[in-house]
């Protein structure tokens, strides 16, 4: 069964209403934390929610202030809108950035040793000149964020690279006051929060990366015991919870072990309450987006992990590219890169249906082999038209090559058999201005650009590799 949030437990986000007396709140303070090769500390300003304890799990807030961005802004920004978020049950953090973006990685580990951040990833929120800040760090430091929520001159097309960022929920506000900004950020908690026992296995997850991030081996191992099994992004990791107690240790004795942030979960229990199925959207600095899933067993009252499989998830664009790389790898030799150096047929004698090249256009051709002279080109591809022929004719005198026809409209089957039969060599392909940009598309050129009927010596050379295609659009022989 799939627990969802109930309405009782988003009312218990929401439950001192927003026109009751204010609760008395710890007094906000200032902190600082050393950021290697800085000469000052970045300094920060934090607001604790009334009866906050160490031990408790409360959601965290990274609100970025507005105005200058100095100390003097963060502290204002704490007392104008950060006290009443707490008021929600936040922990609220607000930076002195002026200056200091790239810095926030440093204040965020920091603030992962100094709270248990509950669901694990911390939400990001920013108005006026701290929303465009916002967007800026959301980017840079996109593994520490579930929410990235703007407001205050801000744009929706501004937004938009945040957009492409999987299962960060992302919303630009209209100039919110404080009561409506603790709404904001107390529904979003409640969205991904979990219900029964659910919950209780989402608290055993949380927990598990919470040790890593804080380099908790005790907590952590014990979670995963030493008749679990973890599978790990490599195809030869595969352990034992013993085993892989032995392969971290020295991960977990530098301090924090690893981190990754979870940012989206779903959970199912068994009928019996026995055991429990998970997958989970996890991000992590180095490995970018992961995904966790596995099985957890209950014992003695409370839930240990029996299995955890970590996955890099590939996108199906990526995939062949992947998969090519993962090949010469295991052969140990470099990925095959083919080069396709693709032209149009040269100057024709008049526009019948087949012509021949003009004097001009046999010069063109000659120059053609000069210019690839030092390629080590293997085949040479053309249309069924005698003009395409001609063009590559002195090349393959030259090389000795036979040219290969394949008809003008077959241009998907030429793809296919160049980068099959020619796979990491080079080869030259000659074709019309109609055909050439359909070629270099098809080869992965994302725009390529048109060819005037007029226009004779454009020379594109594409290199197909495993992260896709490149193009190098050059002149020859003159116009």
């Amino acid at each position: 069964m799939k627990a969802r949030p109930s309405v009782a437990l988003v009312a218990a986000l929401l439950a001192v209403p927003l026109g009751a007396a204010p609760q008395a709140l710890p007094e906000e303070r200032t902190e600082q934390v050393a950021v290697p090769g800085a000469v000052e500390p970045l300094s920060h300003v934090v607001q604790l929610p009334a009866g906050y304890e160490p031990a408790q799990r409360r959601p965290l807030l990274l609100l970025l202030p507005d105005g200058a961005l100095d100390l003097a802004a963060a502290q204002a920004t704490i007392k104008d809108l950060g006290a009443e978020i707490a008021r929600g049950g936040f922990v609220v953090v607000s930076p002195a950035m002026a200056g200091r973006e790239a810095d926030l990685g440093i204040l965020c580990a920091q603030l992962r040793q100094s709270f248990r951040i509950e669901q694990g990833g911390m939400h990001l929120g920013g108005g006026g000149a701290g929303a465009q800040s916002a967007l800026r760090v959301a980017l840079a430091h996109r593994h520490q964020f579930q929410t990235i929520s703007v407001w205050g001159g801000v744009r929706e097309e501004d937004a938009a690279p945040l957009r492409k960022l999987h299962h960060r929920r992302v919303q630009v506000l209209e100039s919110p006051d404080a009561a409506t900004l603790r709404t904001h950020f107390a529904k979003l908690q409640a969205e991904r929060a979990e219900t029964g026992m659910a919950a209780d296995v989402a608290t055993t997850l949380d927990d598990f990366h919470d040790a890593a991030s804080k380099g908790d081996e005790a907590t952590y191992f014990a979670i995963l015991p030493d008749d679990a099994v973890f599978l790990g992004t490599d195809a030869t990791e595969r352990w034992t919870g013993k085993q892989f107690r032995e392969f971290a240790m020295p991960y977990f004795e530098r301090g924090p072990a690893w981190i990754y942030v979870p940012l989206q979960r779903w959970i199912t229990v068994s009928a019996d309450g026995a055991f429990a199925w998970f997958d989970e959207v996890l991000d992590n600095e180095g490995y970018g987006e992961c995904r966790g899933s596995g099985v957890l067993e209950r014992r003695a009252e409370r839930w240990v992990v029996r299995q955890y499989n970590l996955t890099v998830p590939v996108p199906n664009d990526l995939l062949r590219g992947v998969a090519a790389r993962i090949r010469a790898f295991t052969d140990g030799r470099a990925p095959a890169t083919t080069t396709i150096v693709v032209v149009r047929h040269a100057e024709k004698v008049d526009e019948g249906e087949d012509p021949e090249l003009s004097e001009r256009g046999r010069a063109r051709a000659e120059i053609l082999a000069k210019t690839l002279r030092s390629l080590p080109v293997r085949a040479v591809f053309t249309t069924q038209w005698r003009r395409t022929a001609a063009t590559v004719a002195p090349l393959c005198r030259d090389k000795k090559l036979e040219p290969v026809p394949v008809p003008a409209g077959e241009t998907k089957s030429l793809v296919t058999r160049v980068l099959k039969e020619n796979l990491g060599q080079t080869v030259l392909v000659c074709g019309h201005s109609n055909t050439v940009p359909a070629i270099l598309k098809a080869f992965g050129v994302r725009e390529p650009p048109a060819i005037a009927d007029d226009e004779f010596d454009s020379l594109f050379v594409v290199t197909v590799g495993p992260d896709g295609a490149q193009c190098l659009a050059l002149r020859y022989g003159g116009s």
